[in-house]
């Protein structure tokens, strides 16, 4: 519940942003920055909220972090100025990076054994990728019908519920994780290293105008990233343990993540200004084209996805996923095209909304965990969430970048942008299938030396 109302709240936001604009009197440069705090603060401290979970207890950080996402939601709906929402959406994003980490940490330690552990984590990550399909389907009707502000009241009632059933039904914590952790500045660089990687990208279509700038960014992060390297390597109680990166699986699981963030959230920016602006449909026509895919993504998610499992294991199913986000953006394309064009974005939908997140999401996560120490489960799944918030940062810096090269030169910007998220997916595929293959290499030797 919790993982599929954080994805819900960051897509159903793309709906109701002409409504808030009409009411903050805002353009899109100043009203994107609802959307970029929640993701900045998320993905800045969703590492530290991994780590005060596994010393801190994951409970009582999960129910921390679930409690402040219901009052920032609560605070934003309320927002009397556009400055007032904009701390309520950060103050959410800080609430999602305790809640999440430590909900998966609480998941993999309540299932032990490893087809029980997959499928439960299966079922967690596929509320993503509902939550995501979802929120684009109702979030023209609700800010439409009932306004923008019950994107965020909608909240309240559901993950208090959450709150509630966590209190009642989730173990105490064990004794002994009262640790105390001491490395917020590693958070807030991180959160800095970020914004300055997404700067950079956003700054190469100006660099032949003025390439110092540009010089001095990178300068400045480089510097950064050297600093949080070397202060994590000495730290006592460092907020990235560098040896996680030593298994495969975490390294793959975590690139997966971040390349399916770049693609989806990139597609999502593209598909909301597609159906709005060249084929003219209002938000509210739009969420309910898109209704019936959310509905059937979650059909996909319980009845198609453990029988994937069972039958290709997690790796093979991961490529069958991303395979679908490349099919979705291949139609997104071909909608440009041809004289049916609703036809097209509709199978786009069903390849990438109802396919693709349902299952490629799951596999990435347990990838990105599954062979982790039960003392660093938390750690690892804010890695996890830190690695897809920050290719969703990333992947639309770039796809605007190149939308923005292809308007200055006379070409078209659509295809210029969905161009990119075709390179992005079939990295992610290709990414899947070299672990895919080291696995059986590796099995293969270890069977030849016994």
């Amino acid at each position: 519940m919790a993982i599929f109302f954080e994805a819900l709240d960051v897509s159903v936001l793309n709906m109701a942003i002409p409504q808030m604009e009409l009411h903050f009197h805002f353009g899109p440069a100043a009203i994107q920055w609802v959307q970029t705090v929640y993701v900045l603060l998320y993905a800045g401290l969703v590492l530290l909220g991994g780590r005060l979970a596994d010393t801190r207890g994951r409970k009582k950080i999960f129910i921390t972090g679930a409690f402040l996402f219901v009052l920032a939601s609560l605070a934003a709906g309320f927002s009397p100025s556009f400055t007032w929402l904009l701390v309520c959406r950060g103050l959410q994003g800080a609430g999602v990076a305790l809640a999440i980490p430590a909900a998966m940490a609480i998941i993999t330690n309540t299932f032990t054994e490893a087809p029980a552990r997959n499928h439960a984590l299966g079922i967690f990550g596929a509320m993503a990728g509902i939550g995501f399909a979802t929120g684009l389907a109702i979030g023209g009707l609700i800010s439409n019908y009932l306004g923008w502000q019950w994107v965020f009241f909608i909240n309240v009632p559901v993950i208090g519920a959450a709150i509630l059933l966590a209190l009642k039904f989730i173990p105490a914590d064990e004794k002994g994780t009262t640790k105390r952790v001491n490395n917020l500045l590693s958070a807030v660089l991180i959160t800095v290293l970020m914004i300055l990687a997404a700067w950079l990208i956003h700054d190469l279509g100006n660099i032949g105008k003025d390439y110092t700038s540009f010089l001095l960014l990178l300068f400045v992060f480089l510097v950064t990233g050297v600093f949080f390297i070397r202060r994590e390597r000495v730290h006592t109680a460092p907020l990235v343990d560098f040896r996680l990166f030593r298994l495969d699986g975490v390294i793959t699981g975590n690139m997966g993540a971040m390349l399916l963030g770049s693609v989806f959230l990139s597609y999502i920016f593209l598909l909301t200004l597609y159906l709005q602006q060249v084929l003219h449909f209002s938000s509210s026509q739009a969420g309910l084209i898109l209704f019936p895919f959310s509905i059937l993504s979650g059909i996909i998610s319980k009845f198609v996805l453990p029988h994937l499992f069972a039958r290709f294991g997690v790796i093979k199913t991961g490529i069958i996923g991303n395979s679908c986000m490349l099919c979705g953006i291949l139609f997104f394309i071909l909608s440009y095209f041809t004289n049916s064009p609703l036809l097209f974005i509709l199978c786009a939908v069903l390849s990438i909304n109802s396919l693709g997140m349902s299952i490629t999401f799951p596999c990435v996560t347990i990838l990105a965990v599954h062979a982790v120490p039960e003392q660093q489960q938390g750690l690892a799944s804010g890695v996890n969430g830190t690695a897809n918030a920050l290719g969703g940062g990333l992947g639309l810096s770039l796809v605007g970048l190149v939308m923005q090269v292809a308007t200055v030169k006379g070409g078209r910007p659509y295809s210029a942008g969905l161009a990119m998220l075709v390179v992005l997916a079939l990295l992610a595929i290709l990414q899947l299938c070299r672990y895919y293959w080291r696995s059986k290499s590796f099995n293969r030797a270890v069977i030849a030396s016994s």
